[in-house]
Formats: structure tokens, sequence, C-alpha cells
């Protein structure tokens, strides 16, 4: 037992779960911080500290069973939970969107969280020893596993989380020995899909009543209709986000947007928080689609560099920034502990990367490292996403921080995720320092 003991302890990244302890207990004081703003989050900091101690004991569970045996049941996993995230469209919605399955007291469970789990499981244990992903069609059944999951989330609509496979596939892809070739290949069909022009009707009405606010320049028989930008923000028409707006002849007039948009034109919420994203400087839109955005960057900046208690002095401008504990919670720790508070978690994820890379680096095995570098790439991605909203750099999503961010599937999830990595390299010794000096019985 004692000898036992003594083995998991000394092969385990301690490191890890420090860094992952003090990311939680910011997250746990930052929740406290935001109830003081919005009273309608009264004893969210009290569930937070208990999705942390469920969270912390799931992590030692899961370091506790061997990463191998995992791997066996990784495609079961993976198919149940495809069917989690096909029971959520039976269920009413939320918000605007079916994304939770009730539980009890409260609780409830949100598939595509554990999504991004299994997805990572099933790709690494599929990948472990093939080489046919070497070969450009070889591409196409670890393509299929991330497309089915991101079509259902997608379609809940999540598309935050959706986000996070497509970056994840591409790195567990170029680490397995995929060739770069045929990555750049599928990211450049992949781009030009999310990118070609597609011509949409302007209604006439509306366009002949503001005919007067754009300015028109022909080029052969087609005329382009801009925003005259010598009007006041105020006097200008709030035009769709699109490439441009043109006429042939004296025919219908149309938007030339981006297929995405189209795509996305069922969701309108998604398009706005585009709209928002894409003009910021425009005060109409920083007074309305763009208030979050814009309250959060506001905040973030008000910290200055050590902060100065400065939630409180921005809220008093703001009021309250709408989802502050959960997708804007890096905003409340800027705007509290300033340029310091925000560089402190960007360290401690440091932390976890350092030592998670040792992790992956130092595995002979392909199922664990693939599984090492799917998870470290999956933290990666969520921490982008979700630190550019809040500072403006990237549309507003739906994104948790995590270990950070308000949310038991959140939290669980990820330290489940650091559990894997932890359990991969509780079956390596550490490399960051230098080899000891080894005698080959050979010399003098």
């Amino acid at each position: 037992m004692l000898t036992a003991l003594k083995d998991y302890c000394r092969n385990f990244r301690w490191p890890i779960l420090l860094a992952m302890v003090a990311l939680m207990v910011m997250g746990v004081l930052a929740v406290r911080l935001a109830e003081q703003v919005d009273p309608s989050i009264a004893g969210y900091a009290v569930k937070q500290l208990a999705f942390c101690l469920v969270g912390l004991a799931a992590f030692f569970l899961t370091t506790l069973v061997h990463y191998q045996r995992v791997g066996r049941f990784s495609y079961a996993m993976f198919v149940g939970t495809l069917v989690l995230l096909a029971v959520v469209f039976l269920l009413p919605e939320r918000r605007g969107s079916r994304r939770w399955i009730p539980i009890a007291g409260g609780i409830n469970l949100q598939p595509s969280e554990l999504a991004k789990l299994t997805f990572i499981i099933a790709l690494a244990w599929y990948l472990r020893y093939r080489d046919s992903y070497r070969r450009l069609v070889g591409l196409i059944v670890p393509f299929a596993i991330t497309l089915v999951p991101l079509w259902l989330i997608l379609m809940e609509p999540d598309l935050g989380t959706s986000m996070l496979l497509l970056p994840t596939l591409m790195v567990m892809l170029f680490m397995a020995g995929a060739k770069i070739r045929h990555l750049l290949v599928i990211v450049a069909m992949g781009l030009a899909v999310v990118f070609t022009p597609v011509p949409r009707a302007v209604e006439a009405d509306k366009f002949a009543a503001e005919a007067g606010r754009f300015t028109e320049r022909a080029l052969g028989p087609v005329r382009f209709y801009g925003v005259d930008e010598r009007l006041p923000w105020r006097q200008r028409p709030v035009t769709p986000v699109a490439y441009c707006r043109f006429q042939i002849g004296r025919g219908t007039v149309y938007d030339l947007q981006p297929f995405s948009l189209r795509v996305l034109a069922r969701r309108e919420h998604q398009i706005r928080r585009i709209e928002g994203w894409l003009r910021q400087d425009d005060p109409r839109i920083a007074e309305n689609i763009g208030y979050q955005q814009h309250s959060s960057v506001m905040i973030l900046g008000s910290g200055q560099w050590f902060g100065k208690g400065a939630w409180k002095s921005a809220s008093s401008y703001f009021q309250m920034l709408p989802d502050d504990h959960t997708d804007f919670i890096f905003s409340v720790v800027g705007g509290q502990w300033g340029f310091f508070g925000c560089a402190s978690v960007l360290v401690l994820y440091g932390i976890i990367f350092l030592f998670g890379a040792d992790v992956a680096v130092s595995t002979p095995d392909p199922f664990g490292r693939l599984l090492a570098v799917g998870v470290l790439a999956l933290l990666a991605a969520q921490i982008f996403i979700n630190i550019g909203m809040a500072m403006g750099l990237m549309p507003i999503t739906g994104m948790t921080l995590p270990l950070v961010s308000y949310g038991g599937s959140s939290l669980l999830v990820n330290c489940i995720a650091l559990g894997l990595l932890v359990n991969v390299g509780r079956h390596r010794p550490m490399t960051l320092a230098p080899r000891p000096f080894e005698f080959d019985g050979e010399g003098d």
C-alpha cells in the first residue's frame, strides 16, 4: 500500500494540480464578485465551490484508472455522447437553444461538454496505430468522427463549442503524422466554403427609402453602393454584414455575403453577434447588440495594472455585464485585479501547458501521446476564444474559460481531461530536468 502510494506520488505532475486549484480559487472569487453586481446569481459562488470539489474528486479518480482501459471503451462513450446530443432536441428550448438535459435538484447535464472529451478519446484511439491518414483519402474517417458531433452541437445551437472540434482535430492529425500539405488543402477548402460570396436580394422599398445615404459608383453596367461616411454615425443606414452592395443596370439590388452567414441566417442572434464584433466603432452597436462586448472591454481596461476594486466602479457606468460569471469571467478578473490578475491566469495556464507538453513528448505510447495533445489543444482553443471575445478580438460565441467560469458540466469535463493528462504522465518519468549521468562500465 505504502509502495503504491509512493509510486503514485513520485510520477504525479503536481504543478498541473496546483495550477488547477489556483485557477479554481480565482474562479470562485470572481463569481463571488459578480454576485455583488447581479443579485439574480446570489449563491452561485457556493455552488461553484461545490462544483470544484466534485471536479477535484473526478480528477483524482481519473488518474487512478489506466488511460489504456479508458481507450478500450472510447467508441462506446463516443456513441453514447452522440445519443445524448440527439436527446436534447426532444426537450423544450431554454434561452433560445437546446443544450441541457435536466437531471435532479436543478442540476443539468450539458452533452456538448461531454462530447469534447469523448471526441478526443475516440479520435486518439482511432489514430494510435494507423497510417491511412497520411493519405488524403485516409482523412475521411477522422473528419467524419469530428463532423457528426460538430453538426449536432451546431444545431443546438452552440457555435462556441462546435468551433473547438476542428482545431483540435487538425492539431491531433498533425501530431499523428498527417502530411502538412493535405491539412493545408483541407483548410483552404474549408475557408473557401466559409467565405464564398453569395448574393442576397435587398428589400426594394427599404433601399429606396435609404438611397440618399449611400454613395454610388459605376463599373460598366454594375453599380456599387457604399454607406456615405460623411454622415454622422446615427444618420448612417445599418446594412447587413456583406462584402459589397451592387446592382446590375437598374434591376434588383443585392448584398454579396459570405456563404457561412447565409447558413446562419436562421440563427439571427449569431449573426447579430458577428455584426456587433465587426462594427465595434459604431456607437449604435455599442449601445445595442454590441453592448456586452463593449462593456467587457471597458471593464478590462478599468482595472489598469493592479486593479482597484474596479468592478464596482465599472458597474456604476455599465450597471451589469450579462453573463459576467460565465462567458465574461475574464473581464471580472481584469476589472478587479487588473493586468496582474489577467497575467496570473495566463501564467497558471502556461504551467499546465508546460508540464502537459512534457507529458506528450515523453510518452512513447501513441494513444497516450495523442490523448495528451488532444487535451492541450482543446484547452488552448477554449482559452483563446474566451479571452479573445472578452477583449473584443473575436465575436461572442458563448465559450467558458476553463476552470474559472461558472458551470458544473464545463468544470467537471475539464477536470477529467486534465486527470487523463496526468494519468498519461504517471507512466513516464519527469524529463524537464537534464538526464542524470549514466555509467556504461567503460573507461579508465
